[in-house]
């Protein structure tokens, strides 16, 4: 056990660190440094291991691969913690970007620069920005509980700086009429979800999984305020996504249209969801977009071809607002271009 200087064939100096793991006749160990400290503190920190009866992994990494821990980690804790639509998210982005590129190397050799390879290799093969932020915010903290686990010695995508992006769509607010118009278009029941996302500034999660009690009382009245508390994720109903309930107020038209829908579907039960889908089961916001809200765009703002993604919603001045590809100014007689502009969610 010994901390050697060297010089690299470019005449920089390196450290290396050589140890024994498992005593004489073990496996011969070594590790590089760039500065003479942290041979130091390394060398320093295997005798005090071999003092103390550590395991060799608790300072130099473990000898699992990152595909058998991704397993471990989520029977640990992606199963025990993590809501059930943020793991089917997770899941998408560690199948694709995390598992065939780092699968295969032990826990041992996740070093900042195999990070920094792996980040390049995900744009090489077409992974844009955002995605390949979004893998490195995933693969953080998976690597967080291997820090506390003492898999690993630190986390090597920590201080990872993030790439750089530009929107390539502009962000912009709607005004009431232009969801009046996009209303007009739906049925009773399609309007009044689109009245509650737009102005009630519900999640579509939240909204899909409102129940009549939620907006009504015993009596089939409006509340002042509607009662925000489950949200749907996935296949199930559970908290919102901040954990905690809301109640923001019920403005008069649309408490007077849940009343109204209220009365033309002959009084349903207070328990049942609002906004169920096709035989009553829960509605989900891909599916919604894809036979509503679309389709809705389309008819109230007709262009070739109108491919609006949209979510509606308020923006934080308060007014109306939706996702969907850039468009040109809002159309008037002869309309060639989409007419839903982006905003954040």
């Amino acid at each position: 056990m010994s901390v050697h200087k060297i010089r690299t064939a470019g005449g920089e100096e390196r450290w290396i660190v050589r140890w024994t793991e498992g005593g004489r006749g073990g496996r011969q160990r070594r590790r590089t440094f760039h500065n003479a400290k942290d041979a130091e503190r390394c060398d320093v920190a295997i005798k005090r291991a071999k003092h103390l009866g550590h395991l060799a992994a608790e300072v130099m990494g473990s000898e699992q691969t990152f595909s058998e821990f991704a397993d471990e980690w989520l029977e640990k804790y992606g199963n025990v913690y993590l809501r059930r639509g943020t793991l089917i998210s997770y899941a998408h982005v560690i199948d694709k970007w995390l598992l065939p590129y780092l699968g295969r190397l032990r826990m041992r050799d996740l070093s900042s620069e195999a990070i920094a390879e792996w980040a390049g290799a995900m744009q090489r093969d077409g992974a844009g920005a955002p995605t390949v932020n979004r893998a490195l915010g995933i693969l953080q903290g998976i690597l967080r509980r291997a820090v506390e686990w003492r898999r690993i010695p630190f986390n090597p995508v920590a201080g990872t700086p993030r790439i750089a992006h530009v929107r390539s769509a502009s962000i912009d607010a709607h005004t009431p009429e232009d969801i009046e118009l996009i209303r007009s278009g739906l049925i009773r029941k399609q309007a009044a979800l689109v009245s509650i996302l737009a102005y009630e500034g519900l999640r579509t999660g939240e909204a899909f999984a409102l129940e009549w009690h939620d907006a009504l009382d015993g009596r089939g009245r409006p509340r002042d305020r509607l009662l925000v508390r489950r949200a749907i994720s996935g296949d199930r109903i559970g908290p919102p996504k901040n954990g905690r309930g809301r109640e923001p107020e019920l403005f008069a038209p649309v408490a007077r249209e849940l009343a109204e829908l209220y009365l033309a579907i002959v009084r349903p039960k207070l328990e049942t969801t609002i906004f169920a889908g096709a035989k009553g089961a829960l509605e989900h916001r891909q599916n919604w977009r894809q036979r509503t809200w679309i389709p809705a765009l389309a008819k109230a703002w007709p262009c070739p071809p109108c491919s609006g993604t949209g979510k509606v919603g308020l923006s934080a001045d308060g007014d109306v607002a939706s996702r969907a590809p850039a468009r040109a100014p809002r159309p008037t007689s002869d309309p060639t271009t989409c007419a839903i502009r982006p905003r954040p969610c």
